[in-house]
């Protein structure tokens, strides 16, 4: 094999380490307690047993694909809170999110579930309920 063909077989696995990499880290996450929200939501949203997290940026090409589900929900529902990380870089530091767009469940306190990445509008419903 010639060294071109090493190149891209290098590269081919690079990607796949790091898409493995971000799974474990998201998977991690999970059922670990939240950070403070205090300074996050309002009084209105800390009666919700769970609430939705959503981190996207305007620059995210997939990040409005899942905006054109989330934005007239969040418009209707105050469970669902969203954060434009390059707003507020360091709620996405105090999360850990690593990438845009990025869907966290919080129940009672500790982090359900994550989900990273583009999803089809029927997971995104089924996520938030």
């Amino acid at each position: 094999m010639d060294s071109i063909g090493w190149i891209i077989i290098s590269l081919i696995t690079l990607f796949l380490l790091g898409q493995f990499a971000l799974v474990y880290r998201t998977r991690g996450m999970q059922g670990r307690p939240a950070p403070d929200l205090s300074d996050l939501i309002s009084e209105e949203q800390k009666a919700h047993e769970t609430l939705y997290f959503y981190f996207h940026s305007p620059r995210c090409g997939m990040c409005r694909e899942v905006s054109a589900v989330l934005d007239p929900l969040m418009s209707e529902r105050t469970d669902i809170i969203g954060i434009d990380v390059s707003r507020r870089p360091d709620m996405a530091r105090r999360f850990k999110v690593m990438g845009t767009p990025t869907l966290m469940r919080v129940r009672d306190g500790r982090i359900e579930k994550v989900l990273m990445g583009t999803r089809h509008e029927d997971v995104v419903r089924a996520f938030i309920g």
